[in-house]
């Protein structure tokens, strides 16, 4: 039986939920200007993040993800650990050069690293992390894992509104929305990170209170009659998140909700008060 080992990046959000510590984070970058630079989560948690940009709106932040070389300190050490095998879940390609830097990485160590493109982030990404590595604890290698990964990915999905477009735009994460920019600035729109790993945006909505209803209408839309895990992932704005999970509860009592912070690096394209509501769907 080979030994591998699960690695993700900061993206998925792990550090604001219980997960197994054996399994290694890739911790990008926040940039504050040209002189501030800090490890997600470790250098700068979420609540310090969201603060400080609440506080600084004209302070945006830039992100970069980990450096070439402490991967290869990874894949190193973990490979003096006895590890054979390394499977790497990041955030979607259509977000991140990080699985291009993992794929070029691979071919630089000896242990063999098998990047996996999540096609999305956050909660979706991190249940595919806390999955792969309980298979790995069953004794699955690699290429057993990667179609219960494929799965997930395939049945995913998240709905997205955020208070202001600003962070998104300046960060060139958004697609397929037209118009100035002091237009979109104004816009609560609803988006969607779907199957193609973008974020695109479904309707053009003038409010934060209408976009919230929409995300809820559309969370409903998708899951009723089905078996699906639901999860709530915001950039420190708690009371969206008490709303929606009361609205939820209203239409399904039974069905439990994850809540999970955004982490500072996707926080630094949605801004604060961003919130996303998604599912997975599960075997009947």
């Amino acid at each position: 039986m080979k030994k591998v080992a699960i690695l993700t990046c900061s993206n998925a959000g792990l550090d604001y939920l219980d997960y197994p510590k054996d399994i290694r984070i890739l911790r990008s970058m926040i940039h504050f200007g040209a002189d501030e630079s800090y490890n997600d989560f470790i250098d700068m948690d979420a609540k310090t993040f969201y603060n400080r940009i609440k506080g600084n709106p004209n302070d945006i932040p830039k992100t970069s993800y980990v450096s070439i070389g402490t991967m290869i300190q990874n894949f190193e050490e973990l490979e003096k650990e006895g590890y054979e095998e390394a499977l790497v879940i990041v955030i979607s390609s259509e977000l991140s050069g990080l699985y291009d830097a993992v794929v070029r990485t691979a071919s630089e160590v000896n242990i063999k690293v098998t990047a996996f493109d999540s096609k999305t982030l956050a909660y979706s990404e991190a249940y595919m992390v806390l999955e792969a590595h309980r298979l790995a604890e069953e004794g699955k290698n690699v290429e057993q894992i990667l179609p219960y990964l494929e799965k997930i990915r395939d049945n995913d999905k998240v709905f997205f509104a955020v208070d202001t477009l600003l962070y998104l735009v300046k960060n060139g994460r958004l697609s397929k929305l037209s118009g100035t920019l002091g237009t979109m600035l104004q816009l609560k729109p609803l988006l969607v990170l779907g199957d193609n790993g973008k974020v695109e945006t479904l309707e053009k909505i003038r409010t934060t209170r209408k976009a919230h209803v929409r995300v809820l209408e559309k969370y409903v839309e998708e899951t009723t009659g089905k078996n699906v895990i639901t999860f709530i992932s915001h950039a420190h704005a708690d009371e969206y998140v008490k709303w929606f999970v009361a609205e939820i509860k209203k239409v399904f009592p039974e069905r439990e909700v994850v809540v999970a912070y955004l982490t500072p690096v996707v926080g630094a394209h949605t801004g604060p008060n961003g919130i996303g509501v998604g599912y997975i769907k599960l075997d009947n």
